[in-house]
């Protein structure tokens, strides 16, 4: 059985992107945001800069307008609450996400339950000291310890089987995430544009044994290289509004896992959003997003989702420091 962390917090492997955020004590325009590309005597290379970037790509929080159309199980929504701390000096920064996925059901129950959330508290260290960077463009690294749990106690398995136990099964694991950063000017006035790519370790801590063991098919996949694209880029006619088209993609690593290839589809996950400010001054946001690979809802990971859904997004920041 598996010590669980029940504290609200959880993950979205890259899912949608926010067009705002908020920066030191209160929230940053989307305006302002998207001079970063027009080059109003912004310079990437400077630590206040970098740590702008930083906050910029952190994920938002989200719902979703029911459960979208593909393969998911009837939905009232999906939602991500994903509040970001973090804190920056000259060469580094530091940031706490306490984040949860919830599911509400349409199910034959009436009872719309919330079963079996993920939550997934992190930390993130970014480090951009042996980078130079330029006045169009920034590097730096990041180091993130991250927890995966969905607060049950339940057997992994229905009994009598070797399926996973959706209904109070428990599930727990961790890993740790090492990624690469650049981001760049898109050229005079069209955006900023951001590549990250990385790899993901699960340890063997405080973790389920059914999900690395080699006797079966339910292996949740240990190691996962990642990459991910993004582009921020203010619309032609609305300049202060900007809209954000963001890819992410997944591929799991494992010399076993789950019966499948090493070269498979099957083992592959990609997903991909626009997303665009509704009303700047809130740091709201509308996103469409498309989703293929596993079902990143904690024990529900043997399933393979195919969706499109769209909702809204809210950017939650707090900084407690920044760089001079």
């Amino acid at each position: 059985m598996s010590r669980k962390f029940t504290s609200p917090l959880s993950p979205l492997p890259g899912a949608v992107v926010s067009l705002v955020l908020g920066l030191g004590a209160g929230p940053i325009t989307a305006q302002s945001l998207t001079s970063l590309a027009k080059g109003n005597n912004v310079n990437f290379a400077t630590a206040p800069v970098r740590y702008r970037l930083v906050q910029e790509q952190l994920e938002p929080s989200y719902i979703t307008v029911l459960g979208g159309g593909g393969n998911i199980e009837p939905l009232f929504f999906e939602a991500n609450v994903a509040p970001h701390f973090g804190a920056g000096w000259s060469k580094w920064a530091l940031v706490i996400t306490s984040k949860i996925v919830l599911r509400m059901r349409n199910d034959s129950t009436h009872s719309a339950p919330i079963r079996t959330p993920s939550y997934m508290p992190r930390i993130t260290l970014y480090w951009w000291g042996p980078f130079r960077g330029t006045s169009t463009s920034s590097e730096f690294l990041s180091f993130t310890i991250s927890h995966h749990s969905n607060g049950q106690a339940g057997p992994f398995y229905v009994a009598n089987t070797t399926t996973p136990n959706t209904f109070d099964g428990s599930f727990s694991t961790n890993f740790l995430e090492l990624d690469y950063h650049r981001v760049f000017q898109l050229g005079e006035n069209h955006g900023v544009g951001w590549v990250k790519a990385g790899v993901r370790m699960h340890v063997p801590v405080d973790e389920d044994a059914e999900l690395r063991s080699s006797a079966g098919d339910n292996q949740y996949g240990r190691y996962r290289l990642l990459l991910s694209t993004l582009s921020r880029r203010p619309l032609p006619l609305l300049p202060r509004i900007p809209v954000v088209l963001q890819f992410d993609y997944f591929y799991i690593l494992d010399g076993r896992f789950q019966g499948h290839r090493f070269f498979s589809a099957d083992r592959l996950g990609a997903s991909g959003t626009f997303n665009v400010a509704l009303r700047t001054e809130a740091l709201l946001g509308f996103f469409v997003n498309g989703y293929v690979g596993q079902d990143y809802y904690n024990i529900w990971y043997k399933q393979r989702l195919k969706v499109v859904r769209v909702g809204f997004s809210v950017q939650s920041i707090t900084s407690f420091r920044s760089p001079e």
